[in-house]
């Protein structure tokens, strides 16, 4: 069992990064702009995925054998900044109507909002770096790893969906207003705007981690 003020000192430490923006929560508010809270509920699924698959990937090691090969995960990275400069392209391409007070956001699809944030979580180097050098501090090698890891999950699936959600509820709150006060606005091409932020933001954070790995 993982000592309480150990998970007391995970949560606080894990809510403060998942409130620091990042490609993630960009991405969150990106979908939350074009979409509101409903829109955001796909990338906030995938991140949620991404994370998971992450902790399975430190409980049976493999985030130490992508440190030790930085160009694999490294075409992964790059590969993950070009879909979302891609989707962000889209989302100013397509918006050829833009969104009015009271409309629907039938343009804000579940399954690929949710493919966004898994690809984007999974090729983020905030994620890795949080699996490769933040995690392994709170790990107690006298303990079982597995059972530790299971209680590390289940506390940033919570801190997580404060961030997230945080984000999105932000978001669609500013979308709202600015949908009261214009008869039509642009939301589908600010929130692909946003999510070109938020691919270089991803392109420079790669950059560093050039530095780090390579």
């Amino acid at each position: 069992m993982v000592p309480v003020e150990t998970m007391l000192a995970f949560f606080l430490a894990d809510l403060a990064i998942c409130l620091t923006p990042g490609p993630a929560t960009i991405v969150t508010a990106g979908y939350a702009a074009s979409g509101g809270v409903k829109g955001a509920l796909g990338p906030i699924a995938g991140i949620h995925i991404a994370n998971f698959i992450w902790y399975a990937m430190s409980a049976f090691g493999l985030t130490a054998l992508i440190t030790a090969a930085p160009d694999i995960y490294g075409a992964l990275r790059w590969a993950g900044a070009a879909y979302l400069l891609w989707m962000g392209y889209r989302m100013i391409a397509q918006g050829k109507s833009p969104f009015i007070p009271g409309a629907k956001a039938g343009t804000i699809k579940f399954w690929p909002g949710l493919a966004t944030g898994l690809a984007v979580h999974m090729s983020n180097p905030k994620a890795l770096l949080f699996y490769v050098s933040f995690l392994p501090q709170f790990i107690d090698p006298k303990l079982p790893v597995s059972g530790q890891i299971l209680v590390f999950a289940a506390l940033t699936a919570i801190t997580e969906s404060i961030g997230l959600f945080t984000y999105a509820t932000l978001t669609a709150s500013a979308r709202k207003a600015a949908a009261q006060r214009f008869s039509a606005f642009p939301f589908d091409k600010i929130a692909g705007s946003v999510l070109i932020v938020a691919a270089i933001v991803m392109i420079i954070l790669n950059s560093h981690l050039l530095f780090s790995f390579g």
